[in-house]
């Protein structure tokens, strides 16, 4: 078969239903063949990272693999920091970059999009992807497409396709059947009879979960395993809105110290089972005493180690699914713990819109999934409690909100509503225009305070934070969306009322904040990541 059949064969096979890309001419010819084939749907944008952060939210909202098509060295090197963020905060994704023929190369010209060497591209993408292949081998073609997208899906990490212009008159063969990785069963049953002492000897065990719980399919059980033990558990930001947040055993998201109730379950336990968490400096740097070596077991994904063993081939699904069949016995009541006070009470501010957001959208029974872009508004999200949440909570690239209702409403079919700040729209907001191309009609809420509030909160006497009004709910309109501007809650609940009933096009409400204003948790945040990095 065509390489391009081998191709959409084993994206099918891994659960890609849609790709995201930017055309370009050395991947022309394969965009081509996918348009005559029509099996996957297509949606371009205007900007290489806006086309990566579509697809990484695909595979956010889906759990599994999506793909995104860039061309040779200009398209595949505009990508690099939006391909980053997805290797470091675990993403499934699938960059399929274009490539010289093996013509061109012969020339012995320098091509142009290269960089250093033919290979740079390549060569750059060994630092953010778990595996690159190059489809320059007609015989080996299918194997290694099977070989990245195993990669890609098995260890939840961005993996490069490298496609050459001729490659697709190749004539290739399907890899044979998919089998997914078998458990070590001898290693399982002693690692479950270690954490079982562990759990014995314990008398207040806490559960801090992480986002790899929810990419590696694991949340039902970890659930379980709380329910069995009657062990509270909490998760990092990353996790949030991974785990069911109604849960009469979850307390919350760790953040910092602001967060009462997890820093105290901590703070108090002798043991703290920290898993599928991602250990960043945002969670981690400015609370160091809160973890102390001795009371943490870190579960993650293939990658367990208790004492002197370390146990590599242990899926955290397998790993919790063994633990709830030991049928021990659950630990003691819980203490009851101090409840956060509201103090958004009267105040027009990011915070407070996005609690009175929540209760509207906790009265209707349609799932809505909240994306948020990273800055202030990223932690008045936290006064949130959707079942389906998006944010690039570690790497923290600005701009990926927008481009990512794209991703999230092709692949799942429901209506986002995004929060993005003023400074992140600018980079990326323009794509809302592709919208009315698409029929999907996200609501997005700009916080417009005229000013670059993460930079501020951490240097407050450096003079480029101001930004100028550029009249967001006008920019909308004029890209065919529904535009709104709201100064105080009766307004935006009207507005937000408003862009609900409107499902045809695209709503954007901007919210006009005083300008300079910030949530608490903000200039918390910078203050105890300041004081650690200064250790």
């Amino acid at each position: 078969m065509l390489l391009v059949d081998a191709l959409l064969a084993e994206l099918e096979l891994f659960g890609v239903k849609q790709l995201f890309g930017i055309p370009g001419d050395f991947v022309l010819p394969l965009f081509e063949q996918l348009q005559q084939r029509d099996r996957l749907p297509l949606y371009y944008l205007s900007h290489e990272p806006s086309a990566v952060f579509a697809a990484d939210a695909a595979a956010r909202i889906s759990n599994k693999p999506a793909a995104v098509l860039l061309t040779y060295g200009a398209g595949a090197l505009n990508a690099v920091n939006a391909v980053a963020q997805a290797y470091v905060e675990h993403v499934p994704l699938v960059v399929i970059a274009g490539f010289p023929s093996e013509q061109e190369i012969k020339r012995g010209l320098q091509i142009h999009h290269q960089a250093k060497t033919v290979d740079s591209q390549r060569d750059i993408y060994r630092e953010i992807t778990a595996c690159q292949v190059r489809l320059d081998t007609a015989e080996r073609a299918g194997l290694d497409i099977r070989l990245a997208l195993k990669t890609a899906a098995e260890q939840s990490r961005p993996v490069l396709i490298e496609i050459p212009r001729d490659a697709v008159h190749f004539r290739t063969m399907l890899a044979g059947q998919y089998q997914s990785p078998k458990v070590p069963m001898q290693e399982l049953a002693l690692a479950v009879a270690h954490l079982t002492d562990k759990l014995k000897a314990a008398k207040r065990p806490v559960i801090l979960a992480g986002v790899d719980v929810r990419r590696f399919d694991a949340v039902s059980e970890l659930q379980q395993l709380a329910e069995n033990l009657n062990i509270p558990f909490c998760s990092t930001l990353m996790g949030m809105a991974s785990f069911d947040q109604q849960h009469p055993l979850y307390r919350g998201i760790f953040l910092d110290k602001s967060d009462v109730r997890p820093t105290q379950l901590l703070k108090d336990a002798d043991l703290i089972l920290q898993i599928g968490v991602i250990k960043t400096d945002s969670n981690f740097a400015a609370h160091a005493a809160l973890f102390p070596a001795g009371s943490v077991i870190e579960i993650e994904q293939n990658n367990l180690k208790l004492e002197l063993v370390t146990y590599h081939q242990l899926s955290l699904n397998a790993l919790l699914a063994a633990l709830n069949a030991q049928n021990m016995p659950p630990f003691a009541g819980q203490l009851a713990l101090a409840q956060q006070a509201d103090t958004m009470a009267g105040k027009f501010s990011a915070s407070a819109v996005v609690q009175h957001l929540d209760k509207r959208l906790a009265e209707s029974t349609q799932t809505v999934p909240i994306i948020s872009d990273i800055g202030d508004c990223l932690f008045a999200s936290l006064h949130a409690k959707p079942s389906l949440m998006l944010a690039p909570a570690f790497y923290a690239s600005m701009g990926y909100a927008v481009p990512a209702a794209v991703g999230v409403q092709a692949v799942t079919g429901l209506r986002p509503v995004v929060l993005v700040g003023d400074g992140a729209f600018l980079m990326t907001g323009l794509e809302l225009g592709h919208c009315v191309r698409y029929g999907f009609a996200p609501i997005v809420i700009v916080f417009n305070n005229r000013c670059w509030d993460m930079i501020e909160a951490f240097s407050p006497t450096l003079q480029c934070t101001h930004l100028d009004h550029w009249h967001y709910a006008d920019l909308a309109r004029s890209m065919g969306g529904h535009g709104m501007q709201v100064n105080n809650l009766t307004d935006f609940t009207q507005a937000l009322q408003l862009a609900l009933d409107s499902k045809q096009r695209f709503s954007l409400i901007e919210v006009m904040l005083p300008a300079g204003s910030r949530t608490a948790r903000l200039d918390n945040f910078a203050k105890g990541f300041k004081a650690a990095a200064a250790c």
